[in-house]
């Protein structure tokens, strides 16, 4: 494994796994909400609507996967768009259009077919917590509350799936009184629900209440260890004690348990840079973007291992991506400075990143390295790599 010495300014904070942010998982095609799924499709040429259907779906997920640090999304969208031609009265098929739409960052097609999905089965919940999640990535917590809750009232005040993701939402506002309502209308139904219980764990965490944090994530552990997200979660646990060791183990877990669990994915990146493991955050920071192509921290994250990896011009896209839709960015705005500097010969435009990020950054101590960068006071080193 190549391990690279870096020297950047992110700094990277674990995710905790709540069921309010992460966009489910593609569904296999069904022909009606009434019907059972459609059988495995046979190796000869598909007749009827349905298994034409089926196949354009396999085909889709098949693009979703990530090869070489990329999924094709544009293949997994005209895959999914040839499905619902072939059976248009099928929800989960749009629900995996706007699926594909989601991780390829186009959030009004994403929103446009799961509406479509909710007008042919009003009751179908996860086109709704993959709605509310897209409000929820540009911080618009109010808004995917407000499509939770809309549902809710409408629909099934019951839905654990959607009071799951509603309590998520109002973790991310810090609103911890309602939070625990909605977690508490799960916890009525089933005392052992394992997303509530992730959830309260989360909660208690966020109050800075370790004990009850550690308590309620060790027992969710214990009754659905092959959960993903409870796994992740007890890392972050682990590593805000500064044991990264632990915190590792119970991230790979979770990513055996579910290889696309990006929180995991993206803690597990973090540590791998906090030790100069450029290649695993690499690889891990692609998996989070082929889902959430619009989580800049992880571009970043990418960008930076791209420079540890010597893929200079690769990395200077990546934060050029970050800029593009965040110009102001500081933390893009700095190693991208850095990069220019250090490594591509652009002393003109590394100097104008580091005066913008001084603009930015006021309260900067007199001894931040950024001044040591505009007084010609840093000593370049080459990025070094062992074997």
């Amino acid at each position: 494994m190549k391990k690279i010495i870096l020297s950047c300014l992110l700094i990277f904070s674990l995710i905790l796994t709540s069921c309010g942010t992460a966009p489910e998982k593609t569904e296999k095609q069904k022909p009606a909400e009434s019907k059972p799924a459609v059988a495995e499709v046979k190796k000869e040429k598909p007749k009827e609507p349905e298994d034409w259907a089926k196949y354009y779906t396999e085909e889709g997920m098949k693009a979703l996967e990530v090869k070489g640090g990329q999924a094709n999304f544009d293949a997994a969208v005209k895959n999914f768009e040839r499905a619902v031609e072939a059976y248009p009265t099928a929800p989960i098929l749009y629900y995996n259009l706007g699926l594909a739409y989601q991780r390829k960052g186009d959030d009004q097609n994403a929103v446009k077919n799961y509406n479509k999905a909710l007008e042919l089965d009003p009751k179908y919940s996860l086109p709704v917590i993959n709605k509310a999640a897209i409000y929820a990535n540009k911080l618009e917590y109010n808004r995917a509350i407000e499509v939770c809750e809309k549902f809710l009232q409408k629909e099934n005040n019951k839905d654990k799936g959607v009071l799951s993701a509603l309590a998520g939402f109002y973790l991310l506002k810090n609103d911890y009184f309602k939070a625990i309502q909605a977690i508490r209308d799960i916890l009525v139904q089933d005392q052992a629900d394992v997303d509530a219980l992730k959830n309260l764990g989360m909660l208690y965490f966020k109050k800075n209440d370790a004990g009850l944090a550690e308590m309620i994530t060790t027992d969710s552990f214990n009754l659905k260890p092959g959960d993903s997200g409870i796994a992740n979660n007890r890392g972050v646990l682990y590593s805000a004690q500064n044991d990264d060791s632990l915190a590792m183990f119970y991230f790979s877990r979770a990513i055996e348990n579910d290889p696309k669990n990006k929180s995991a994915n993206f803690n597990v990146a973090s540590i791998a840079m906090k030790y100069g493991d450029a290649e695993t955050a690499y690889e891990r920071f692609s998996v989070v973007l082929s889902q959430d192509p619009d989580n800049l921290d992880a571009r970043i994250g990418l960008a930076i291992a791209l420079r540890g990896l010597g893929r200079f011009e690769d990395a200077e896209k990546e934060y050029l991506a970050v800029l593009q839709k965040d110009p102001n960015n500081a933390t893009a705005i700095f190693n991208l400075a850095v990069l220019y500097n250090d490594h591509m010969g652009k002393q003109v435009e590394a100097k104008r990143n580091f005066r913008k990020f001084q603009q930015l950054k006021k309260d900067i101590p007199a001894d931040h390295i950024v001044n040591d960068y505009l007084n010609d006071k840093v000593h370049i080193r080459p990025v070094e790599k062992t074997e």
